[in-house]
């Protein structure tokens, strides 16, 4: 099937070759630093020589991902101001990863030699099991973060292209049990598929025989009838979808190819260039980001209506605001429409924040990669501006991004669309006359992912190459063995992670937001054990790695079983009232979901009402992380008073 791009897309996508090719070039560049030196160092550690502008840059870029520049902006724009509470210690990150560990993380990786975080805990307690144990850990936690991050980058490459609706013929539309006209199409490359729009008012009826077709511009007027107005809203044509195996209504074919490029680029420069490529990328990236921002802050001011009251005249900000309190005073104080933060969760974000971002694998190895300490404290002070910029300007964009749509992408009745598809909505908004500046725009959002996706490859594939194959199973491997391998690893991850996206999950934000707590709340504490506690032991160490994991993973794991529970229960409560409508026979009860709706209804937070069916159960309020870091604290101080150290270790690595 063919597909037609927009009429302002070539403008869009020229925009965007020019960054993809800088991308590209930095790749084959970064390539010729693996042919001097020991491989694994360079391939996954750029023989520690960081300074102070590219450490900067590259932490930055790996912790900007496309949460930063997707889901939190859908938060911002549905619940106003209160996130900048939400994110406020994300501008203490700097002081916390570079005071915390910088330093003495590169004094020990130097020591030990390690390559990778695992590295440092196998080597620092002579350990295997716990390097083998990290290394699982970070392969349970990161594909489903990088899942996620595929998935940002096709629908801002989706964006990008504007692929013209297909030339569809309409089937039929029916109404079903819940007031939604569903549409059912016939595409044009035979492929059937459908889609539900919801009704436009709390009573009333839709008025099929009044639907009117402009196949010219590929679009149809469904009409909605309640008791004193006749509502009418326009309606696209679907998105044309390509013939994949496996899916039945096929795949939208804007989001099939822009997954595509997405990949083959992000996976392309990291396998062949490694660690360096990742770096220099970042660094493009990381201005592309500062800038972009900064630019669609000060255009996203000018855009917003000016507010006239009898008193005063409202412009930018101020008017941004007005219209906030206009639309629901709780978008402007906390905690929020709906109590979206109490005061609970913000202690619990404060920490995650603060504490969880020192503790990413994908962190840590930069801090194992910078040249001296002085490179160190310049890059502190450079990233403290650098997150305070980015932040700020992202707050104030989509502040006034709800004051320019106020309902438009709440994921109400008659939005254009999801919360979050906010950003590129904005793009397209501001600027709608220069199609040339909306892509670049759109390159920043696209680098964002693609920073924290090549980051987290080479986390992932280091753990495999140097973790489990070259350290566990104990084989000398040739230089060439070891190109090849970490080369194909790096690509074969990418590939599968590919594969993941094609159906990914709808939870962009929550997904990051578990892996980030995962990750940090299984390494956190144990890696201050081993850099700062004479007296922590392996045991100590092991116990502290598992307390953190099994404390955020069991919450997730028992509010996904609430969640799917509940949906159980409701799918069997809508088949039953279809039986007694149509005459059918009555389906069997779910009695897993009876049962575990009965048995753990005791659990703390099991009950509260739920934003997404990937929401973890919240323990008296507070988010898992906080029971991650207690088990990890606890774990690790008994298993370290409960066992001695081994005095030749710590005469290595706390010399006198």
């Amino acid at each position: 099937m063919g597909i037609e791009l927009g009429p302002d897309s070539s403008q869009v996508l020229l925009a965007f070759a020019v960054y993809l090719v800088g991308v590209a070039g930095l790749g084959i560049f970064s390539h010729r630093y693996l042919r001097r030196g020991e491989f694994l160092q360079e391939y996954f550690l750029g023989n520690r020589e960081l300074g102070a502008w590219v450490l900067a840059l590259s932490v930055a870029a790996t912790a900007i991902s496309g949460g930063t520049f997707m889901g939190f902006p859908a938060l911002i724009y549905s619940h106003g101001w209160v996130l900048g509470l939400w994110i406020a210690s994300y501008m203490v990150v700097p002081l916390t990863t570079m005071l915390l560990m910088g330093r003495r993380i590169n004094q020990v990786g130097r020591i030990a030699g390690a390559v990778t975080v695992p590295d440092i805990l196998r080597d620092r307690f002579d350990c295997p099991a716990l390097g083998i144990l990290a290394s699982a850990i970070i392969l349970v936690f990161l594909p489903f973060n990088l899942v996620a991050q595929f998935k940002a980058g096709g629908l801002v490459m989706r964006e990008a292209m504007q692929l013209r609706p297909d030339p569809a013929q309409l089937l039929r539309q029916q109404v079903n049990d819940e007031n939604q006209l569903v549409l059912h199409w016939r595409l044009s490359n035979g492929l059937e598929t459908s889609y539900r729009v919801p009704p436009l008012s709390r009573s009333g009826h839709w008025v099929l025989e009044q639907t009117l077709l402009d196949h010219e511009a590929r679009r149809l007027e469904v009409v909605w009838q309640d008791a004193l107005v006749q509502y009418r809203q326009s309606v696209e044509y679907p998105m044309p979808r390509w013939r994949v195996p496996g899916f039945t209504e096929g795949l939208d074919a804007g989001y099939l190819l822009g997954l595509i490029i997405f990949a083959g680029t992000v996976i392309g420069y990291t396998a062949y260039g490694g660690f360096w490529a990742v770096t220099w990328t970042d660094v493009l990236e990381g201005l592309v980001m500062l800038v972009g921002a900064l630019v669609m802050a000060v255009l996203a001011v000018r855009a917003v209506p000016v507010v006239v009251t009898e008193t005063d005249t409202y412009t930018g900000l101020a008017a941004a605001s007005w219209r906030l309190h206009t639309l629901d005073p709780q978008l402007a104080h906390a905690p929020g429409p709906g109590q979206f933060l109490p005061w609970t969760l913000a202690v619990s974000f404060f920490l995650m924040w603060s504490l969880m971002g020192p503790a990413q694998p994908s962190t840590m190895v930069r801090l194992m990669s910078f040249r001296d300490t002085l490179s160190m404290r310049r890059a502190l002070f450079l990233i403290s501006i650098y997150f305070s910029l980015i932040y700020l300007a992202l707050l104030v964009i989509f502040t006034c991004a709800r004051a320019i749509f106020p309902t438009e992408y709440m994921n109400r009745v008659g939005s254009r669309g999801l919360p979050d598809s906010i950003m590129p909505a904005m793009i397209r908004h501001l600027t709608g006359r220069h199609p040339w500046l909306g892509g670049l725009l759109l390159a920043a959002p696209y680098a964002a992912i693609m920073s924290t996706v090549a980051a987290y490859l080479l986390t992932i594939s280091s753990s495999l190459v140097r973790d489990l194959v070259e350290r566990s199973l104990g084989r000398e491997i040739s230089r060439g063995a070891l190109r090849t391998l970490s080369y194909g690893t790096t690509a074969l991850i990418g590939v599968i992670v590919f594969v993941g996206a094609l159906n990914p999950p709808e939870f962009l934000q929550y997904i990051i937001v578990f892996t980030g707590s995962g990750l940090g709340c299984s390494f956190l504490v144990p890696m201050l054990m081993t850099l700062y506690w004479r007296r922590a032991t392996k045991v100590g160490v092991l116990l502290a790695v598992l307390g953190g994991f099994l404390g955020v993973f069991v919450w997730y794991l028992l509010g996904w079983v609430e969640g799917h529970s509940l949906s159980a229960l409701e799918r069997y409560a809508q088949a039953v009232h279809e039986a007694h409508n149509y005459g059918q026979p009555i389906p069997p009860a779910p009695h897993w979901a009876q049962w575990v709706q009965k048995h753990l209804a005791w659990l703390p937070g099991w009950g509260r009402p739920r934003v997404d069916r990937f929401t973890p159960l919240y323990p008296f309020g507070f988010d898992p992380l906080v029971c991650g870091l207690l088990c990890s604290v606890i774990g690790g101080l008994f298993g370290s008073w409960w066992t001695r150290p081994d005095p030749q270790l710590v005469a290595k690595y706390f010399p006198e």
